[in-house]
Order: C-alpha cells, then sequence, then structure tokens
C-alpha cells in the first residue's frame, strides 16, 4: 500500500491531509539566489513595446555578471511575475513608457519616484507591475531598492523588433541599466 500523507512529484513535496493537498512553493520556486532581478517586460510582437525583453536578452547574451543575478524575460507575464520575485532584495526593470514625451525619450525612475512611475507614467501593456509589487510587498520585506528604465514608443504596429527611433535610444538604455547593475556591486564584463 502506497503512503498517500507526503508523495515527492519532481523533487516537490505534495502533502495531503486534512486540509486537503499542499505544495511547498518554497521548494517550487526556490532556483537559489534571487537578490537582484533584471526584469524585462513587453510583447516582442508589437514593435516597439517589445523593448524590455530585447534590452534584457541581449544583455544576457552579451555579458557575465558577478555575482549572478537572475534575468528574468517577463513578457506579458501578470501575476505569474509574482514567483520570480520570491527573495528579490532589488529590482531593475526595462519597459517601454507612455510619459507623454517624443517617441525615444528614455526615462530612469529611482526607487523613490516609483509610486509616481505607476501613478502617472502608464506601462504600455497590461502587466500591472503596480498591482505585482504590492502583492509582493505584503509578501515578503521591502526592496532594498529597484530601478525603472524605459523608453517612450514610436509604434505598437505589429513587428518583431523595435522601430528605428527606439532602437536608436537601445543603446543608452543598456548604458543605463549596467551603470545601475554596477551601483549595486555587480560586476559586468564582456563575454
Amino acid at each position: 500500500m502506497i503512503n498517500t500523507d507526503s508523495i515527492q512529484l519532481g523533487g516537490v513535496n505534495i502533502s495531503a491531509g486534512s486540509e486537503g493537498p499542499r505544495i511547498d512553493i518554497t521548494r517550487l520556486y526556490d532556483d537559489g539566489d534571487n537578490s537582484i532581478v533584471l526584469l524585462g517586460v513587453g510583447n516582442v510582437l508589437l514593435t516597439d513595446e517589445g523593448l524590455g525583453v530585447h534590452v534584457i536578452n541581449d544583455l544576457r547574451e552579451s555579458y557575465n555578471f558577478a555575482p549572478p543575478i537572475n534575468i528574468v524575460d517577463g513578457g506579458t507575464m501578470g501575476m505569474e511575475l509574482l514567483s520570480y520575485m520570491r527573495g528579490m532584495k532589488k529590482l531593475l526593470l526595462i519597459d517601454a513608457i507612455n510619459g507623454g514625451d517624443k517617441p525615444g525619450t528614455i526615462y530612469e525612475f529611482p526607487h523613490q519616484e516609483l509610486e509616481t512611475y505607476f501613478t502617472e507614467h502608464i506601462s504600455v501593456h497590461e502587466v500591472g507591475m503596480q498591482d505585482i509589487l504590492r502583492i509582493r510587498a505584503l509578501q515578503e520585506d521591502p526592496l532594498e531598492d529597484a530601478v525603472v528604465v524605459g523608453v517612450e514608443p514610436e509604434s505598437l504596429e505589429i513587428g518583431f523588433e523595435p522601430g528605428p527611433v527606439v532602437r536608436a535610444a537601445l543603446p543608452e538604455v543598456k548604458k543605463r541599466v549596467l551603470k545601475v547593475l554596477q551601483s549595486w556591486n555587480v560586476e559586468v564584463s564582456p563575454k
């Protein structure tokens, strides 16, 4: 006879008791040090909206980071992003931002300005980052630091790459991202 009180499934303990089945979420999402998260969000099928994902993918392919950081392609995920934020102490978010300035304008919001970012400047996509960060704040200690870097989009047409105006801004975006990481004592070296 098999003991059904507790079983291993893919390295995760699943327990059953009077409350019903439970999954050990800590083990499910515990993939090592997650103290610094570099998160790119956006839809890569809509030209400029996907710039956050394009930036983080390029940085992942071009640089080594020591200590290692968690680089997350958040795409158009919503609440699923919470699983990547467990244990996070610092967040660097790359996004397309409707700030009202001319296309190609680069925005950078330090930690103390994040509330302004989430109330006055709207992310192009429907990720709801303000809600995700508020839920995360209820679950864990406050972030030590957070920065948002983004670009005003010109086009949200169907296309797999940012348009020329936003593409011209990407080297400066990458430079700012690397500068923030270095200020957090992350060593950056080309591959």
